[in-house]
């Protein structure tokens, strides 16, 4: 029996040497180089809260109900991933009229008004009670975008575009929407709804002929629309003292039309001297677009701040795993360290399935059973959003970047914390090796997505340099003063 475990042990020696070496990948964080500080990491309301919002139900075996469920795993910073903005959907109106084509029911939306000027305070009872959730967990930015202007002031009186045609609200009706959307965010202001942008224009250079509310604009149009709106922005001493602004243009990419778009905004002296950011989507986006669009800005807008409002991986079918988590992540990334966002937004909080948008898959049975699963895609983002909280500046890391990492500093519950999110995308472990000076750290935290884990703690103790990063996950180190 001796000689056999000698011999067992022999062999593993023998595999164990036979197993190739892992990976370094060096990086040196040098706080002294800063960027861009963070305002907010978010989501999107848009297509499942006005449904979602009316599950009262008890969660399981938990004091929660299931509607409280997806707002925790959504914005609370301890159990969930903490995001701090939310977009709401400012619906034109057809799920009221039924006028339109619309393959799923739940793509359109409700508008409060009955009559013009005339509210109805309790429609999109679903939504509203998600936002004032967010509101009481911790979001700090809500943001009211239209995809169309009111049915009624539509050329068509639908919410989207007849086919063949271009755009579908006249300039005599601007100023009409704009008080309407002034009237809902005065509103949700004395609900204590912290509106902080108003967002008329979605993608305009879609043509939105169906299927959702949209409305297209040639980039020689989008100005009109602003200064109505800012116009009426100003009249309003609630929303003046409540720091409202503007959004836009919500372009869907950053290449095509994107500077045409951002230039009516940037290039007319009335909006120049009111957008202190310009919001666009990173759909259809290559790197190289990305850099493009930067340079451009640093040239022309070097004050100007850029936001990412919008993306999710556009690719058909479910996916519960690391793979788009890891896609989310990469994206993520990317607009963090090449176009310097201050403000980043995945579309869709919650969806039904079938496709790579919700960070929440959720649907409801025939018998009324609710279901509920959180994706590797959530975790991922709250890789990024749950330690990355705003008010954090980014700062330098060079050297290797095979992890594709990136680092921020700033204040969190009155600690100062390092904060550095690294992506394994390999199927190999790798060990990240840190340069720089972390003598006024005391403790070190790393937290972990991945097949095994969903943004658990796998470290916490004193602070040290060396450490194993799991293949096919996103890594988060936390170190603190």
């Amino acid at each position: 029996m001796k000689k056999f475990l000698s011999l067992l042990a022999a062999a593993v020696m023998l595999c164990a040497c036979c197993l190739p070496a892992l990976a370094e990948v060096t990086m040196k964080i040098d706080e002294t180089v800063t960027y861009q500080t963070i305002e907010s990491f978010g989501t999107s309301l848009c297509w499942w809260a006005q449904y979602m919002g009316t599950w009262d139900s008890k969660y399981m075996n938990t004091m929660r109900t299931n509607r409280q469920r997806i707002a925790t795993l959504l914005f609370d910073p301890t159990y969930g991933i903490g995001l701090t903005n939310v977009r709401y959907n400012l619906g034109a109106g057809s799920a009221d009229s039924g006028n339109g084509s619309y393959w799923d029911p739940n793509r359109r939306a409700q508008s409060f008004e009955v009559a013009p000027g005339e509210y109805d305070w309790s429609k999109d009872e679903g939504a509203m009670w998600f936002v004032q959730e967010a509101t009481r967990l911790g979001v700090t930015e809500v943001v009211l975008f239209c995809n169309s202007p009111l049915e009624r002031l539509t050329k068509n009186g639908w919410a989207h575009l007849t086919p063949g045609t271009t755009s579908n609200i006249d300039p005599e009706n601007y100023a009409e929407w704009a008080v309407y959307c002034c009237d809902v965010a005065e509103h949700f202001l004395e609900l204590g709804i912290p509106v902080k942008f108003i967002s008329p224009i979605n993608e305009p250079q879609w043509e939105w002929a169906g299927d959702q509310e949209g409305c297209h604009y040639e980039p020689n149009e989008i100005a009109g629309v602003y200064i109505a709106f800012l116009e009426e922005l100003e009249k309003r001493p609630a929303l003046v003292a409540a720091g409202v602004e503007l959004s836009g243009p919500e372009s869907g990419e950053w290449g095509g039309q994107t500077i045409s778009y951002v230039s009516a905004i940037l290039g007319n002296s009335r909006l120049n001297g009111h957008f202190t950011a310009i919001d666009c989507h990173s759909y259809w986006s290559n790197t190289q677009s990305k850099i493009s669009f930067r340079n451009w800005m640093k040239v022309q807008y070097p004050d100007v701040k850029i936001r990412m409002s919008e993306w999710c991986e556009m690719v058909n079918g479910s996916d519960f795993g690391m793979d788009s988590a890891i896609n989310l992540a990469k994206v993520v990334q990317e607009d963090l360290t090449i176009l310097d966002v201050v403000s980043w937004s995945n579309w869709v909080g919650v969806a039904p399935g079938g496709y790579r948008d919700g960070l929440i898959y959720a649907s409801e049975a025939g018998d009324g059973s609710i279901s509920i699963v959180p994706l590797k895609r959530l975790w991922s983002y709250g890789n990024y959003t749950r330690f990355i909280r705003p008010g954090f500046t980014r700062v330098e890391v060079s050297g290797n970047d095979d992890l594709l990492p990136v680092a921020f500093k700033g204040e969190n519950n009155g600690k100062e914390q390092l904060v550095i999110v690294l992506i394994n995308e390999s199927y190999t472990n790798q060990v990240a090796a840190l340069e720089g000076d972390f003598s006024a750290y005391r403790t070190m935290e790393i937290h972990e997505t991945s097949n095994a884990r969903d943004l658990a703690r796998t470290y916490n103790g004193a602070v040290k340099t060396e450490f194993t990063v799991p293949m096919q996950s996103v890594v988060t180190i936390v170190l603190t003063k």
